[in-house]
């Protein structure tokens, strides 16, 4: 495997997400969300309910502005938040009906504009690049030396 290919992919996957972003922070102008917002609300939506301590390390913030960020949201009704019964250290997270859809609604959104894309390139196996992907993002999580 050739070094520049991967230097490129790096920079393509890099570069692609920024623009995704982009047109992310557009279409959460409107919803009045930013997108340190919607980062919050993503991963709870995959790791729910998840504690704040848990949720600062998955995010990498400083514990002040995941405070922040989670206050808005939950003053907002979008995430639920409450204190462990037998450990009240323990401060726990969760996505509301209404934050889980607004954020289906956000990835809706970002899903739609990689199809339009997606749809416009001839000969792209989507299938296979997912599947591809998924195997980099596997071995990504799995690694401990990297």
């Amino acid at each position: 495997m050739k070094l520049g290919y991967i230097d490129s992919l790096e920079m393509f996957l890099r570069e692609i997400n920024h623009i995704l972003n982009l047109y992310t922070r557009s279409y959460l102008n409107e919803k009045n969300i930013t997108m340190a917002r919607f980062w919050v609300m993503n991963k709870l939506s995959v790791d729910n309910p998840i504690t704040m301590k848990e949720l600062q390390r998955r995010l990498l913030l400083a514990p002040g502005t995941l405070t922040g960020l989670v206050d808005n949201l939950v003053s907002d009704g979008l995430v639920e938040r409450w204190r462990d019964e037998t450990d009240r250290r323990l401060v726990y997270l969760v996505l509301t009906q209404e934050g889980d859809k607004l954020l289906k609604e956000i990835l809706q959104y970002r899903t739609s504009i990689l199809a339009n894309i997606l749809k416009k390139i001839d000969g792209l196996d989507v299938e296979r690049l997912n599947s591809d992907l998924r195997l980099i993002w596997n071995q990504l999580k799995e690694c401990e030396t990297c």
